[in-house]
């Protein structure tokens, strides 16, 4: 992921020609600055940053996505389609697959195969492989889902498939083609609702900041330039943070410059 700051900017900003041993530790507090605007203060993630995720249909006409401002938005699709269906044909104790972001996870009795989206790129050519291994046999539902992307795939974790027990991979239905997208709040609109159900709508989208807004910057140029001037005192705060290994506390009041930027870009929590 991308920094808030340029550490080439930091040094600037603190009047530092070039990073010496002594400040050794100012990538670190530049890191844990960033850090805890984002997950503490800001709850949110700032920089652009690509998603794969799912979501509650609740059968309300929009759907609030976790991140925002939407830069770019590939997929969104309400229910899913089965791409494959697995099983182990052994006799055993246990047999699984799961779905991870980079693969697909084989484990029959503690020995386990990994097949990657990268290597294995296509459905057929998974399917190929998954068959390949001693005891696995893996089905295409349907011809056509051969030449799609293996990375379609939904993640699944622990799908038990011992003793022929069939389980089915699974992959967003078609993409939605009716909907309108509050880019800046990252909302989505649709006429026809978001049909209810547990986490049945997936999304594939951008959100964050690219180029960081130079308000932004200057917020967290001034904490860091907070916590590096007062990073040879023991006590300085009220409020620790422990990044890497290195121990830093932030004022429990922070400069009043920077807390005033960042209130622009703070989740609110309902």
């Amino acid at each position: 992921m991308s920094n808030l700051v340029d550490l080439r900017v930091v040094l600037k900003f603190l009047g530092l020609d070039a990073l010496t041993s002594a400040d050794k530790n100012l990538e670190l507090i530049r890191d844990s600055v960033e850090s805890w605007i984002q997950t503490v203060y800001c709850r949110r993630t700032l920089v652009e940053t690509t998603y794969k995720e799912k979501y509650d249909g609740t059968g309300c006409n929009s759907l609030v996505l976790d991140n925002y401002p939407i830069t770019s938005l590939s997929r969104l699709s309400v229910g899913f389609d089965e791409a494959m269906r697995i099983k182990n044909t052994n006799y055993g104790a246990h047999a699984s697959v799961s779905v991870s972001s980079t693969g697909v996870v084989l484990n029959k009795d503690g020995t386990v195969t990994t097949l990657l989206f990268a290597t294995y790129t296509t459905i057929n050519m998974l399917s190929a492989a998954i068959c390949a291994v001693s005891g696995w046999v893996a089905t295409i539902s349907l011809s056509e889902y051969g030449t799609f992307p293996s990375t379609v795939l939904v993640e699944r974790m622990g799908l038990q498939c011992i003793n022929n027990a069939e389980v089915g991979l699974m992959m967003p239905a078609d993409g939605e083609w009716s909907f309108e997208t509050d880019a800046a709040k990252g909302i989505l609109y649709s006429d026809f609702g978001f049909l209810e159900g547990t986490r049945n709508i997936s999304v594939e989208y951008k959100a964050g900041y690219n180029p960081i807004p130079k308000d932004l910057e200057l917020a967290t140029l001034i904490l860091i330039k907070n916590v590096y001037q007062k990073r040879s005192e023991e006590v300085f705060g009220a409020t620790n943070y422990s990044v890497g290994g290195l121990s830093v506390a932030f004022d429990k009041d922070i400069p009043m410059e920077a807390k005033q930027i960042l209130n622009h870009y703070r989740r609110t929590l309902v």
